[in-house]
């Protein structure tokens, strides 16, 4: 009976654990729609914020897509713990991670109303990967991708999501079909979109997630410092943008000192929190056990 407990306790402790890989970090955080302001983070966390809606003053530029096509806020540290240091960076968009379809195009009579079922694919946009130029130079040494598919796409870089590439990046820059059935680039302002070849990929695994969020959707990495040509004091820019570049959202920091010097705060591992809540629950079930 006591062995029985015991492979029962170890079982909810991993089921636990694996749930926990859905949402990474932003919960914790302390992320929350509206301000977006990170107010648990990791000392040294930036942040940008832009949360135009809708039926806001302000418009989700460099077009007016609605919510789908919004990039609300986007977060970078880096976190030290164990000798170990790790990118947590993130991105909170009205975006799915199978995309949407453009409103204003599919429900509009000049193109007939058979566009609301999907007749020209033209008019679906999906998520752009997100890029990483270390120096701010221009060029995106890495990327990490986020479409499972892209069967909806104008055009069709390589699929797959939660991967990092790196090593002669190729992009492709957003497009977006205009009323007059003419291609909109929007003067190049929100490139790059998505990567369509690489030389080197790493799996990130469970430290990707792109997952519902406070009614949005997060895209979340955790990314070992190990595998990015990264050093102290080196500039690090992100951008990630839909397929239809009608929003962009960038951050900028600089990687601080990680051996030697000053450093970041930790933050317990996706799952180390409520590993060690069963683990305690556990202990609390034996407890109760023994005195029965």
């Amino acid at each position: 009976m006591k062995k029985y407990k015991m492979l029962m306790i170890a079982a909810m402790i991993l089921l636990m654990a694996t749930g926990a890989d859905a949402a990474l970090f932003l919960d914790d955080w302390g992320v929350r729609p509206g301000a977006w302001s990170p107010t648990s983070a990791p000392a040294g966390t930036q942040y940008v914020e832009e949360d135009y809606l809708l039926n806001d003053a302000g418009q989700v530029g460099p077009g007016y897509g609605g919510q789908a096509f919004d990039a609300e806020a986007a977060y970078m540290s880096i976190v030290t713990t164990g000798g170990s240091s790790k990118l947590y960076a993130a991105i909170v968009t009205g975006l799915s991670q199978a995309g949407s379809k453009d409103p204003w195009r599919y429900n509009n009579s000049s193109y007939g109303y058979d566009d609301w079922n999907q007749s020209k694919e033209k008019y679906w946009y999906d998520s752009g990967d997100v890029g990483f130029d270390i120096g701010g130079d221009g060029t995106y040494e890495y990327a990490v991708t986020t479409r499972n598919t892209d069967v909806h796409s104008t055009y069709n870089p390589t699929p797959g999501a939660g991967l990092l590439v790196s090593g002669n990046l190729q992009w492709e820059d957003p497009l977006t079909w205009n009323y007059n059935d003419v291609t909109e680039d929007w003067n190049h302002v929100s490139d790059p979109w998505a990567v369509k070849s690489y030389d080197d990929s790493v799996d990130l695994g469970s430290n990707f997630s792109y997952s519902e969020f406070q009614g949005r959707y997060a895209i979340e990495m955790i990314i070992d410092l190990s595998l990015m040509d990264l050093n102290e004091w080196d500039a690090l820019h992100m951008v990630w943008t839909m397929e239809c570049g009608n929003d962009q959202i960038t951050l900028d920091m600089v990687i601080p000192a990680i051996n030697g010097g000053s450093s970041v705060n930790p933050v317990p591992e996706p799952g180390t929190i409520i590993l060690l809540g069963a683990g305690l629950a556990g202990l609390g079930v034996l407890r109760r056990s023994r005195r029965s």
